[in-house]
């Protein structure tokens, strides 16, 4: 049986690019590294990744998990004197564009930096306001006409950004939101190799859910879950940033509240991390989640769902940092629910189960 390496894994994850739309390439090797752990993997017409993981019941109901594969990035409009001016694919702050290292996903690809204005040559009005998207250009070093011969429109581009161990426990790299999650979703595998399950697990790595979690929804689709769960990344803490909006490293596994959230099954889940010294702390979406959650809660007849998140800092950046505490946390409490949700859900709930008092969870 193979070990999964977790740095390893996530950095062969983070330096892989996968664009919204363009995931096959991170697809493919998703689907390598989950092979070992399941007993069927497939990937989709969307470039979804499914593994599944089949119970010894014939009657096992089934549990989705699910994190996406793909990455926030750009795609080349015009050439202009050699330069590539582009759009942004996903949500990207401007702030962090300019003298930011590129590749340009050509055949082979090329390395390109996002031009950067100087101090010198900029206004005191343009040094307060970031430039917009529709003035900045990448510089791949070519003239017009060698430009043209290499580059396409359209062609996708992303963050260039070598992953690396910060100090342990923190790991920094491009594409952490949602591959770090994915990788969670390998460990939750290993850690349940040896057991039999009562549930039928389902892993995916979904596609484009940067641009509003449409893979997601095929796949579940496809797959008719009784439950679901997203594991996407959340705000981690910083100086700089709003307490009550972000959560800390160590502070425990955010579990969701909200209407996105089915109820009984966020219990389930803040139960066995007590039960099993998990810490966890609750993490109120209050409409659209913004995660995969979102349109599989409604595939075919409604799917139970609920989003365990990881803490992330510096969020749509090419240096997102993560700690592997935190993911380790996760992965044991997912693998504890693979486990343990048929004894919460084989008989049917009476009516005061669905709610507690004042409402709350």
């Amino acid at each position: 049986m193979v070990e999964l390496d977790i740095v390893k894994t996530l950095s062969e994850l983070s330096g892989m690019s996968g664009p919204s739309g363009f995931e096959h390439n991170v697809a493919e090797h998703a689907a390598e590294l989950m092979r070992p752990f399941a007993d069927e993997v497939r990937i989709d017409r969307l470039n979804n990744v499914i593994g599944i993981r089949r119970s010894k019941r014939q009657d096992a109901k089934k549990l989705l998990l699910s994190a996406h594969l793909d990455e926030i990035g750009f795609m080349v409009t015009k050439i202009e004197d050699g330069f590539l001016r582009f759009r942004t694919v996903g949500g990207i702050d401007e702030r962090v564009l300019p003298a930011r290292e590129v590749t340009v996903l050509t055949d082979p690809p090329i390395f390109g930096v996002i031009g950067a204005l100087p101090p010198h040559l900029q206004t005191k009005e343009e040094m307060e306001v970031p430039l917009p998207v529709d003035k900045l250009s990448i510089d791949i070093g070519l003239t017009q006409e060698e430009a043209e011969k290499l580059v396409k429109i359209g062609t996708p581009v992303v963050f260039r950004e070598k992953a690396l161990m910060l100090r342990e426990p923190y790991f920094s790299g491009k594409a952490m939101d949602d591959r770090a999650c994915f990788a969670i979703l390998l460990r939750t595998l290993e850690l349940l190799k040896d057991k039999e399950l009562e549930v039928e697990l389902i892993i995916q790595g979904s596609s484009q859910e940067e641009l509003g979690a449409r893979g997601a929804g095929v796949g579940a689709y496809a797959m008719m879950p009784d439950f679901a769960v997203a594991v996407d990344v959340t705000h981690g803490q910083t100086p700089d940033a709003p307490k009550d909006r972000t959560f800390k490293r160590g502070g425990g596994v955010p579990i969701s509240l909200g209407p996105n959230t089915n109820r009984r099954l966020a219990k389930t889940l803040i139960k066995l991390a007590k039960a099993n010294e998990i810490n966890w702390q609750p993490e109120v979406m209050e409409g659209n989640t913004g995660t995969d959650a979102w349109p599989m809660q409604v595939v075919q007849k409604g799917v139970a769902t609920v989003v365990v998140s990881l803490p992330l800092r510096y969020m749509h950046t090419a240096a997102e940092t993560i700690n592997l505490e935190d993911f380790e946390s996760a992965a044991k409490l997912l693998a504890e629910l693979a486990l343990n949700l048929h004894k919460e859900f084989d008989a049917e709930p009476e009516a005061s189960e669905y709610v507690s008092e004042g409402g709350a969870i």
